[in-house]
């Protein structure tokens, strides 16, 4: 039996389609998993299964809830950015790390840990 092609809710123009797809967080591969994907807009679709997979990988590794929020602060003439403990923990940040720090853009900038 020939597998029914489904259009693309996002853009309605693609076809969705079986594959395997890579998956990562914060960077780091958590591995090669089923996916429905648009052939036109690239949109990505996990099933209930593969989605319970891929969050019990990020638990395991201490991904999971790691995005928190802060706020910016002064010190001196100096803006602060407060890094939250369990961030701090997970990338072993010490007091004193030397760090790199660029922007991306105007909404987003990168803090580099000097080796």
């Amino acid at each position: 039996m020939k597998e029914k092609k489904i259009n693309c809710p996002v853009c309605g123009n693609g076809k969705l389609k079986s594959t395997k797809v890579p998956y990562e967080v914060y960077g780091i591969k958590l591995g090669d998993f089923p996916a429905q994907i648009c052939t036109k807009c690239n949109e990505e679709w996990f099933n209930e299964q593969t989605s319970k997979e891929i969050e019990k990988i990020e638990k395991e590794k201490g991904l999971f809830g790691l995005s928190k929020k802060s706020k910016i602060s002064y010190s001196g003439n100096s803006l602060m950015v407060r890094i939250p403990e369990q961030i701090a923990t997970f990338m072993h940040l010490k007091k004193e790390n030397g760090i790199i720090i660029h922007p991306e853009g105007r909404n987003k900038f990168v803090v580099e840990i000097e080796a």
